[in-house]
């Protein structure tokens, strides 16, 4: 069965190469793990354009999400050492006076809760990542920046992802452990598993990373910079090679049968502990991933057939996700990684102890991962008739490319002719959210003649800014200009309009900005000239 199922992959290399070349992605690695054996491992492309340094199965790239599983393995073992349980209430653990914008929500959002993505706040991705793979805020600001994130949906429903969830529960590890979280992860996790390439820091050696412009051509873009003390390490600093994703997928296959076999929660050659309840189904998916799909803690969980990819960017850029293993009824587990620059997937099947490994370097036109991961899994489990995933890539890819201009012309569209604004200087200022954790400048810029807006007020951080109507400002750039700054491409045209309000007496005071996706707009409140941060929350209760 091995030398057959090797068989099938191998006739997969063209449609890898093909989805490559439309997605725009210049190096990929991949491995499979079958019957606990290496099948085999590939390389596609270059890691390195411009040295025309080839990949292989010891090359580094940033994994994005898939770090995720680490962190919720972190807790694992917290639990399985009596620390706390899946269901202590994260109040009780942080303490020190620890809660939620929502009283409620203080009282019943436990550990469970917040790796298995029901706590249903505010995303509030924009606040904390910014352009050429910067990073906006300090990891001292999780926890207050967390206490102010509003509901958007309701508690404990259904997945609604968020990379504060994970952050949060790096400072519960290192809370109950007494240790960094990497410092943590290096010492319990890969020190065990021998996962020698793997850690929470940028390197030298790793596969640059890339983004694919409107004209086919590569650009070059900064490595991300979330790295072991950063924020968003617990969600996302991790680095690693398909050699030692491999290792990690073996001993969680392993520990995971073990665990279903004997109904314990761990053993004793494993560092991996309460596998069976970190990857069973925690939270439902929505339509069209539910009802056959869920999140565990780290892992959706999905019962074949049934589409996949429910935590990536391909389903926003085709009509419907494939159906996956039409002839098969098949537990799986799955996850997607997505840095600017990098896009990875892995997918488990303990049933037949086999894993599938993709890793790739951009930015790219859709999630090349995630369609080569679906292909593999298709092909290694010998699907009757599978999916045609070149077609999903070319879908996916023209659909990205037409995004841009699309929300261009649906504005000009909605756009209220003949208003004028204010003088521009009435709108000049720092804006501060409700913590005077961030700001945003706006400036205007003779050269320029308009504003510009300068999140956290840096100048790298700086986009023009043009009128719409009455007193609302557009910051829509070209897709060229927002990915070759590293900026993902996949937000909603409400991102890229600011609100600009007045007070009784006419004067701007606020500006509203919908930066998350799913919820209303924020309001962002004007200070004083020479105001601090600490004057902005007084102010800002002051207005209100």
């Amino acid at each position: 069965m091995a030398a057959q199922a090797l068989k099938r992959l191998n006739g997969l290399r063209d449609t890898i190469t093909e989805i490559c070349s439309i997605s725009g992605t210049p190096g990929l690695s991949f491995g499979v793990l079958h019957e606990d054996q290496v099948l085999q491992t590939e390389n596609f492309g270059y890691a390195d354009i411009e040295g025309q340094i080839p990949p292989n199965s010891e090359t580094r790239y940033a994994i994005g999400s898939l770090t995720k599983a680490f962190t919720a393995a972190a807790v694992g073992r917290l639990v399985e050492d009596g620390k706390l349980t899946w269901h202590s209430l994260v109040c009780d653990v942080m303490s020190e006076g620890f809660h939620f914008s929502n009283p409620g929500l203080t009282q019943r959002i436990s550990v469970l809760d917040i790796l298995s993505h029901r706590m249903g706040i505010q995303r509030s991705n924009q606040l904390w990542y910014c352009n050429d793979n910067l990073l906006l805020l300090d990891k001292a600001e999780v926890i207050p920046h967390v206490q102010n994130l509003s509901p958007v949906q309701q508690y404990n429903t259904t997945v609604h992802y968020n990379n504060w969830g994970y952050a949060l529960a790096g400072q519960l590890v290192e809370k109950v452990s007494g240790e960094g979280w990497a410092s943590y992860i290096q010492e319990h996790l890969l020190l065990p598993l021998q996962m020698n390439r793997t850690d929470c820091k940028a390197g030298l050696e790793d596969a640059k990373p890339y983004t694919f412009l409107d004209n086919h051509t590569f650009h070059t873009l900064p490595p991300p910079t979330v790295q072991d003390g950063s924020i968003m390490d617990a969600s996302q600093s991790m680095r690693s090679s398909v050699n030692d994703m491999l290792k990690w997928c073996r001993a969680l296959i392993k520990a995971y049968t073990v665990e279903q076999e004997t109904g314990q929660t761990g053993s004793a050659d494993s560092p991996l502990k309460q596998l069976s309840r970190m990857m069973s189904d925690c939270t439902p998916f929505a339509k069209p991933f539910g009802p056959r799909s869920s999140y565990g803690m780290g892992w959706v969980q999905a019962q074949l057939p049934t589409p996949l990819g429910a935590v990536g960017c391909n389903p926003g850029f085709v009509k419907s996700m494939p159906i996956v293993g039409k002839d098969k009824d098949l537990r799986i587990f799955y996850h997607q990684g997505s840095m600017a620059g990098y896009t990875t997937s892995v997918f488990l099947v303990p049933s037949t102890q086999s894993a599938i490994v993709v890793l790739t370097n951009s930015l790219s036109l859709n999630d090349a991962a995630d369609w080569v991961g679906q292909a593999i899994l298709e092909a290694l489990l010998d699907v009757e008739e599978p999916n045609d995933y070149v077609e999903y890539a070319k879908e996916s890819a023209s659909a990205h490319l037409a995004k841009f201009p699309a929300m261009r012309k649906s504005l000009e569209a909605q756009k209220i002719l003949g208003t004028e604004p204010k003088q521009l200087d009435a709108y000049e200022g720092k804006y501060y959210n409700a913590i005077g954790n961030f700001y945003i400048d706006i400036v205007r810029r003779q050269q320029l003649g308009g504003l510009q807006l300068a999140f956290q007020g840096l100048t790298s951080q700086a986009w023009s800014l043009e009128h719409y109507h009455h007193d609302q400002f557009l910051w829509l750039m070209s897709r060229n200009e927002a990915v070759s700054r590293a900026r993902f491409p996949y937000s909603p045209e409400k991102l890229y309009k600011l609100d600009f309000q007045t007070d009784g007496d006419g004067e701007v005071d606020s500006l509203l900005w919908a930066h998350d996706a799913d919820g209303p707009p924020e309001r962002f409140h004007k200070v004083p000239p020479g105001a601090s941060r600490q004057d902005a929350g007084a102010h800002r209760l002051q207005a209100v």
